[in-house]
């Protein structure tokens, strides 16, 4: 568009006979009209995207590593769930420390995207570490196998988690002698309480190996996800309840309108309408956006209060399972560094057990296991 170009004019509404239309305030109604397309939806992307790649180099000229992204969550591939538009009113109650129904659901929202975050970032540290375990296993293999054939060709045993642990808290034992009384009983206390937890994690969940390692990470992922799922579903349907209440109201302070236009003969009912379109319109959207939205015409404010209200006690619910799972995640992260430190401090050479698993033959879901493990890997690289 030029600059200066004009990009909408007014004209008068007139009424059947010719003379303008009166508002309310006893001046002439208008309405505007484009003169260009400044007001197209469709240029919204570009403006956006343009805002966007300027904003990005401002940042990067300043030093910032922040950066500005016009697209949704969606469009992105984020597996978050974004929050709802507070509006005016809810954001400066907001602001003034008034909390709001739609404050407690972005709250609610913020709270379950950082737990996801962490849970996301725990599973590519342990994949990762997983991955980088399994190639050092089969690296080691190819070097050494030749010369510890014969030495260990009587024993073929996988990897045993609660011999790591246990090497691992003798170690920490020995260090805890080391220190003052005090300090030796603090450290030792501590020590047998996490001891107890691991082993009690690995017996409750049947853990003895590398892969079964795998497969509970597995499982707590798909559970993850679903829960991502459930919440982003029932937070969609709040919104969307959330619009009704607000149709709900637009109708109810325009219904005396609307009936008494409905009410008037066809002689009338022009004139009645072009005095009052702006409230019979207003009624008429908001009664065919409730029937979009609900699949209904009736008003149920009462019930959709009630169904929220339950959907925000289930989401509250998904998010104390999210923590758990998180809560796992460390216990899981726990037993991987006794493993790291036990081979560390001891110097403990990978061959010895990959001569053991090769020697006893692969099973198909272990080797299942540790392609998994590599595919993980490889996508948490691409998305790196």
């Amino acid at each position: 568009m030029a600059l200066g170009e004009q990009r909408a004019k007014k004209e008068y509404l007139f009424d059947e006979q010719g003379n303008k239309i009166l508002g309310k305030n006893g001046k002439p109604k208008t309405r505007e009209i484009d003169l260009t397309d400044w007001n197209n939806k469709e240029n919204a992307e570009k403006w956006r995207e343009h805002f966007a790649t300027l904003c990005n180099q401002y940042l990067e000229k300043a030093g910032e590593q922040k950066r500005v992204d016009h697209r949704s969550y969606q469009r992105q591939g984020k597996e978050e769930i974004p929050t709802i538009h507070l509006g005016a009113s809810a954001g400066a109650l907001e602001r003034k420390g008034v909390e709001t129904e739609k404050g407690n659901i972005n709250r609610e929202i913020k709270k379950h995207n950082s737990i996801v975050r962490a849970v996301r970032e725990r599973i590519a540290e342990l994949t990762s570490w997983l991955n980088d375990f399994t190639k050092v296993l089969f690296e080691k293999y190819e070097q050494y196998k030749q010369e510890k054939k014969v030495e260990y060709e009587d024993k073929a045993e996988l990897f045993n988690l609660y011999e790591y642990i246990s090497i691992y808290y003798d170690l920490q034992g020995e260090k805890a002698r080391k220190l003052n009384p005090y300090a030796s009983n603090k450290k030792i206390s501590a020590d047998l309480n996490c001891f107890s937890k691991a082993r009690i994690y690995l017996s409750d969940n049947k853990l003895q190996t590398i892969a079964d390692l795998q497969g509970k990470i597995t499982e707590l992922q798909g559970k993850n996800k679903n829960i991502y799922q459930d919440i982003k579903a029932k937070t969609q349907r709040i919104e969307t309840l959330h619009q009704c209440l607000v149709y709900a109201d637009i109708i109810k302070a325009n219904r005396k309108i609307y009936e008494e236009w409905k009410s008037k003969t066809f002689l009338f009912k022009d004139s009645f309408y072009n005095t009052h379109q702006e409230e019979i319109d207003k009624y008429q959207r908001a009664k065919g956006r409730i029937e979009k939205l609900s699949g209904e015409s009736a008003l149920k404010p009462k019930s959709w209060k009630k169904e929220m209200e339950s959907l925000e006690s289930e989401i509250s619910k998904l998010n104390k399972q999210s923590q758990s799972i998180k809560d796992e995640y460390e216990q899981i992260n726990h037993i991987k560094y006794a493993v790291k430190t036990v081979n560390d401090d001891y110097g403990i050479d990978l061959s010895i057990e990959i001569d053991k698993a090769i020697k006893r033959g692969e099973k198909p879901s272990v080797i299942a296991q540790i392609k998994k493990y590599q595919e993980q890997q490889e996508a948490y690289e691409k998305r790196k």
